[in-house]
């Protein structure tokens, strides 16, 4: 059989196989995806599946406005795909480089609320170390899926000019890469909201993925690299396991950001004579261990003995949610961690004998799947030493 973007595919003939094989045409080869390197698919997926992989390779076949594209593949919630370009590959260049399309559009009229399921995205240059394009899970700013797709075959319209095409455009200035081969993309699930979460019964099919495009596109054995170059005879067997909807596999390489927390080994806090409690603050220096890129990283804390209440927030530095900052590769923020206290639950002997206990604190990289590659420095302990002063 031959798929909608020409890619010769072959049907497994074993009742048990469960790969098809393909080969990609070589016309497909250019600026847009040459082949899938791995497909994990998430909880509902399987829309477009049967045509894997010619349905996310090629130029997207965009609906317009106010249409999704059918010519999409439906990753599920929680979905993995990461996608690989043959040279030439995506190339840091003036301004945006790389272009997600997606099927997102208008409801009702082109001025109508964009209906939208957001994916996160990544780039690598070896298919095993990605970097994370930054972005905000509470306003969605830096996520694919946002924008209609303009550009299709038929129409004329090209992809590779994002003033007119459509879609989400990443700079790989971003992620500090001069150039990158495979392209990650990941449904958050219901960790981030979406308008596909709200749909009845809300669990809607996930990011749907139609095509990327490399706005800059070069050799990158011309390209300044700040890691090892990978040779085409390293790229991974392309390979995609299309599954039953109700039985996702587990695959495919985690993002693995480092997060570090620093604080103060205790703070003291006072409940005057006459007041029912006290607030103590203690500053929690926070870290992005990573090489390069932005991530955002959250501060929890956890009470103990006389607390009633904690609040986090890192002021101007806060990504959305005042627990959360967005944080550059090798940069530190500062979250402020407010601690209320009660005097009726500080059991001190008198005034002069304070009461100690242990509050607990963790940094955590709000990334979707992320596994910490050093997760002993995310938690911090830090002694709260209550004296009340109403105690005779």
């Amino acid at each position: 059989m031959v798929s909608r973007r020409g890619t010769a595919c072959r049907a497994p003939t074993a009742l048990l196989a469960v790969v098809f094989l393909c080969a990609a045409v070589p016309a497909l080869g250019g600026p847009f995806a040459d082949f899938v390197a791995s497909f994990t698919p998430g909880t509902g997926s399987g829309f477009g599946a049967d045509q894997l992989p010619g349905i996310v390779l090629g130029p997207p076949h965009g609906g317009g406005e106010l249409q999704g594209s059918l010519d999409v593949l439906s990753l599920g919630n929680d979905g993995v795909i990461v996608l690989g370009l043959d040279s030439p590959v995506v190339c840091d260049g003036p301004g945006a480089d790389l272009t997600v399309f997606e099927n997102p559009f208008h409801s009702g009229s082109p001025d109508g609320p964009i209906f939208a399921e957001y994916g996160i995205v990544a780039v690598s240059q070896d298919g095993v170390n990605f970097v994370t394009f930054p972005y905000d899970p509470v306003t969605h700013v830096g996520l694919a899926g946002q924008s209609p797709v303009l550009s299709n075959p038929d129409n004329g319209i090209s992809p590779l000019d994002p003033t007119v095409s459509g879609g989400d455009q990443f700079d790989l200035a971003d992620v500090g890469l001069s150039w990158a081969k495979y392209v990650r993309i990941t449904d958050p699930g219901a960790s981030i909201d979406d308008p596909g979460n709200h749909v009845p019964p809300g669990t809607q099919a996930g990011f749907d993925l139609d095509a990327i495009a490399a706005l800059h596109a070069c050799d990158p054995s011309a390209a300044a690299s700040p890691t090892p170059a990978v040779s085409a005879a390293a790229s991974p067997t392309p390979t995609w396991t299309p599954v039953p909807a109700a039985s996702p596999t587990v695959t495919g390489t985690p993002p693995g950001h480092d997060a570090a927390i620093l604080v103060r080994p205790s703070v003291h806090v006072r409940i005057p004579r006459g007041q029912a409690t006290a607030t103590g603050r203690v500053r929690a220096r926070v870290r992005n261990a990573d090489a390069t890129g932005s991530v955002p990283i959250r501060v929890t804390a956890t009470g103990c003995g006389p607390v009633t209440a904690i609040s986090i927030d890192f002021g101007r530095r806060s990504s959305g949610a005042p627990d959360t900052a967005l944080i550059r590769a090798g940069k530190k923020a500062t979250a402020v961690v407010s601690v209320t206290v009660s005097a009726a639950l500080a059991t001190t002997s008198d005034r002069k004998h304070p009461v100690t206990c242990q509050l607990a604190l963790t940094a955590m990289t709000d990334v979707p799947g992320n596994v910490d590659p050093s997760p002993a420095d995310n938690d911090a302990a830090v002694e709260l030493i209550v004296l009340d002063k109403n105690d005779f």
